[in-house]
């Protein structure tokens, strides 16, 4: 089985992005899988959507403002077996404004 892999790259607020992507993946049908956080620079999200519902998922992406490369597959037709397996996918975000650096200030300890 192949993995379908896109990206973006954002200028909006890591946060909200995280939590809009996440959005837009549950909100099809889909589930994350794993996800890795790279500091603040980059982020990957593997997930899992049904097949039937790929199209939703582009479209819930783009109402974020979050546009990936290369545009998701159009959805299977129909609601088939083979419509809805479950299709996998990685998402790698890169956030233009990150400074890979969150160090945080941890108070001094006795």
């Amino acid at each position: 089985m192949s993995i379908l892999r896109f990206e973006a790259v954002l200028q909006t607020d890591r946060t909200a992005a995280l939590m809009a992507a996440a959005d837009g993946i549950t909100g099809s049908g889909g589930w994350i899988v794993d996800h890795t956080l790279f500091s603040d620079v980059m982020a990957v999200i593997a997930f899992c959507v049904p097949a039937n519902r790929t199209t939703a998922l582009g479209d819930a992406l783009a109402a974020a403002d979050i546009l990936v490369t290369p545009p998701l597959p159009p959805s299977l037709p129909g609601t088939g077996e083979v419509a809805e397996r479950e299709v996998q996918g990685q998402l790698t975000l890169t956030f233009a404004k990150g400074t890979g650096d969150l160090r945080h200030e941890v108070p001094a300890f006795e």
